[in-house]
């Protein structure tokens, strides 16, 4: 146990531990500010698609009546819906936003992200 301790780093073990610590910050940087590319939302089993790229305040026809959602800086939020309780407004900018009772989910997709369950 005492040899592991002994090890001398090396010109070499340096340049390799900051090429892993710019290329583990490069990938967490992407994963948590890359956004996807466009918004899909299904109301009413109906199916809309907008882009990140268009900014602005669009509306949905729900089960119960409109559901109105902001597209900014890449991101996306339920402002006002028709539903009673109105949970769904305060889900903030995140990804899937649902409103249940007024059957309307709006999901971001991006195509270069396989794996759901970093999203």
């Amino acid at each position: 146990m005492q040899n592991l301790f002994k090890y001398r780093l090396r010109p070499l073990d340096f340049i390799i531990f900051a090429c892993l610590l710019v290329f583990s910050i490069y990938s967490i940087k992407n994963s948590t500010t890359a956004a996807g590319e466009k918004i899909l939302v299904t109301a009413d089993d109906k199916k809309y698609e907008y882009s990140l790229s268009q900014d602005g305040i669009f509306s949905v026809q729900g089960a119960e009546g409109l559901t109105t959602f902001e597209i900014k800086d890449k991101k996306v939020r339920i402002i006002d819906s028709a539903c009673s309780n109105k949970t769904c407004v305060h889900q903030g900018w995140t990804s899937p936003l649902v409103c249940l009772p007024n059957r309307v989910i709006i999901t971001v997709e991006n195509p270069g992200d396989f794996d759901a369950v970093t999203q």
